[in-house]
């Protein structure tokens, strides 16, 4: 199997229209059941653990096994639960002072927090999802490894397969939050980003071609079959010819300059938005009122503010709080710098 490629600019510009798609699902200035959302910008996180799969694989594969795993798990701290902690220290302060219903607090809730499982804050169960990843990563390279990767993504496309089939007795079990956290979900992407890894830089026609028709057919499925098994079956599949097409198109436009490079920032920055704009959503969840579930959102806010300036606040309060993260790292390394016992937190 040829060695996975060099870092990809299409890489980041996928990941930077799938944090704009993530914005669109939080505001839902499109709505939840139009065109744009359901054959797109919905499959937002989706397409995100597909790339986090073949950028994961990359990073493995250009590395010497020994002490590989301690520097990822090292890199995972930094990166991901650094960030996290970070952000759900705000958000207490946000807690503690708008006092929201929505928010039951207990002692063990902290202790949740502290391990990645941001149990009770909006938007956080992507956060959640990505920690167990990373803690498996390790395991699903190592199988790769050694029994091939056709044996990891047809074992992981079928523990993805189970918990769609029994989707209602898993909610029934864990709760609707529960099920949102559970990694098991995407198995099946994280495995398809490996597949996809060594072969990223040369996406052929008659892969493309594949990849189109295959996408048209499950949409037809999940848009005919909506309220049965086969819809959220078919809707979960479609991510993966899809992050190819979104891959093909990225490169297609990677010649337009602004385009690129507005694209690949907010790729390369879009963990930092993620959890500035989930900062953005519950602060103004909390002081205006209002409800998201996977279902959608009502109430409070959405009905009593414009759906496109509220987009815009989004957007702005994720930058800002990137900003704010980035002073913080730059303080940090200033301190350091000076001979102060802070940990270092340069990835």
């Amino acid at each position: 199997m040829p060695r996975p490629a060099a870092h990809l600019p299409e890489i980041d510009m996928v990941k930077g229209v799938a944090i704009i798609g993530v914005t669109l699902i939080h505001s839902t200035v499109l709505g939840e059941d139009t065109w744009p959302m359901m054959l797109l910008f919905v499959h937002a996180v989706p397409i995100f653990l597909v790339l986090f799969g073949a950028n994961s694989e990359s990073w493995f594969s250009r590395r010497s096994p020994r002490g590989r795993a301690l520097l990822w798990y090292e890199r995972g701290v930094k990166r991901i639960l650094v960030p996290a902690w970070a952000t759900v220290a705000v958000w207490w302060v946000l807690v503690l002072t708008f006092e929201p219903p929505s928010v039951r607090v207990t002692i063990s809730l902290p202790f949740y927090h502290a391990f990645g499982y941001l149990k009770q804050v909006g938007t956080g169960w992507f956060i959640t999802v990505i920690v167990q990843l990373v803690l498996l990563f390790p395991l699903f390279h190592r199988f790769a490894q050694r029994r091939g990767i056709g044996w990891l993504v047809a074992i992981c496309g079928l523990v993805t397969l189970v918990t769609l089939i029994w989707i209602m007795q898993i909610r029934q079990t864990l709760g609707l939050a529960g099920w949102m956290a559970l990694s098991p979900r995407f198995f099946l992407h994280v495995a398809f980003g490996m597949l996809l890894a060594p072969y990223l830089s040369r996406l052929g026609g008659g892969t493309l071609a594949v990849s189109a028709v295959t996408y048209v057919l499950l949409a037809v499925i999940a848009a005919r079959t909506r309220f049965s098994v086969w819809a959220p079956i078919a809707n979960r599949l479609l991510e993966l010819p899809l992050t190819i097409l979104l891959l093909a198109g990225m490169r297609a436009l990677s010649d337009h300059d602004r385009l690129r490079d507005g694209l690949s920032w907010l790729g390369r920055h879009s963990l930092g938005l993620y959890l500035g704009q989930l900062l953005t959503h519950n602060a103004f969840l909390f002081a205006l009122g209002g409800q998201c579930t996977i279902y959608g959102c009502k109430g409070g806010l959405f009905d009593t503010f414009n759906l496109w300036i509220y987009t815009a606040v989004l957007f702005a309060g994720s930058v800002l709080f990137l900003h704010l993260g980035n002073e913080a790292l730059r303080l940090v390394a200033s301190l350091r710098e000076r001979g102060l016992p802070v940990p270092d937190l340069s990835t």
